[in-house]
């Protein structure tokens, strides 16, 4: 059992230098129906080997929702130390040949073996040294970081939700006081409407006007959706209240779903304006905590 909610949004930095250069990981989450986590590097696709072991991390510890990681790279050496003198002759070389395979007069300087060299050629054999171990640190600590954003904002998202949930059992106490007595008024207002259009009291059928007092009260009866939608309450009680299971998102999400069945219920059955005032009321409260709901793994 989790002690806390956790959101879905969040963002953790890493960074971690090996190799004489410094690794940047950037993690960012958002809202999702599923898992779903996408690994890409400054330019082009991280190795295999390497997104396996990312992807795993992640999912260790988000369940639920759209992560992105992204990889990049920067240089923390000395320039000097970076030059490999014969990686530049032979490209210097191969410039040359291109040259004269084009016929262009302009000869290869520095300046285009190196902007050859920093190119998406050079860069590739980079990132294909780049390993697990070698990203691992950052990855970890950009982990720890998303999780600590997304276990604060899940706080927050909890106490507004608790907020809510305590204003709608409110309203539905509410609701269940006002409509106690609704079929006996109402039942009551039949009887003088039909003793009104008699011509006499004892023209009246008692039979038949008991039958149709019967039918009124069962169709005003909203006592079974009363019981559901308290009982929907505590659920989402327990769920909101430290005791919820891993990824309770789609738990709270049915809850949800099923609060507002039952409450649409009863404003179709009951035509009384202080309780549809009162289911009014349920239904715009309702809407926030569901707009809420979505944030929550």
């Amino acid at each position: 059992m989790n002690t806390c909610l956790l959101s879905m949004t969040g963002f953790g930095r890493g960074t971690t230098e090996a190799a004489g250069r410094r690794l940047i990981v950037e993690i960012r989450s958002l809202n999702g129906r599923g898992s779903d986590v996408k690994v890409r590097g400054r330019d082009g696709d991280v190795p295999a080997a390497a997104e396996t072991e990312i992807v795993r991390t992640v999912r260790a510890q988000v369940a639920r929702g759209t992560v992105s990681v992204t990889i990049r790279e920067e240089c923390v050496e000395a320039p000097d130390a970076l030059i490999d003198l014969a990686v530049v002759r032979q490209a210097h070389v191969v410039l040359e040949a291109l040259r004269r395979e084009l016929g262009l007069s302009q000869p290869v300087d520095l300046a285009t073996v190196a902007a050859f060299l920093a190119g998406p050629a050079a860069r590739h054999v980079r990132r294909d040294e780049m390993t697990w171990e070698m990203m691992r640190p950052a990855v970890e600590q950009a982990v720890q970081e998303l999780q600590a954003m997304r276990v604060r904002e899940g706080a927050a998202l909890a106490t507004d939700l608790r907020q809510r949930l305590e204003s709608l059992r409110g309203l539905a106490a509410q609701i269940a006081q006002t409509a106690a007595g609704l079929p006996t008024r109402a039942a009551r207002r039949l009887e003088e409407r039909l003793a009104a259009l008699a011509t006499s009291a004892a023209g009246l059928d008692a039979g038949r006007l008991a039958q149709e007092v019967a039918l009124l009260a069962e169709k005003l009866d909203v006592s079974e959706e009363l019981v559901r939608l308290r009982t929907h309450l505590d659920h989402l009680g327990e769920l909101l209240g430290g005791t919820a299971p891993a990824a309770p998102g789609r738990k709270i999400d049915f809850l949800v779903q099923e609060v507002g069945r039952e409450i649409n219920t009863i404003g179709s059955k009951v035509q009384d304006a202080p309780t549809a005032a009162l289911v009014v009321a349920s239904k715009a409260e309702l809407e926030k905590l569901r707009e809420q709901a979505q944030n929550i793994e």
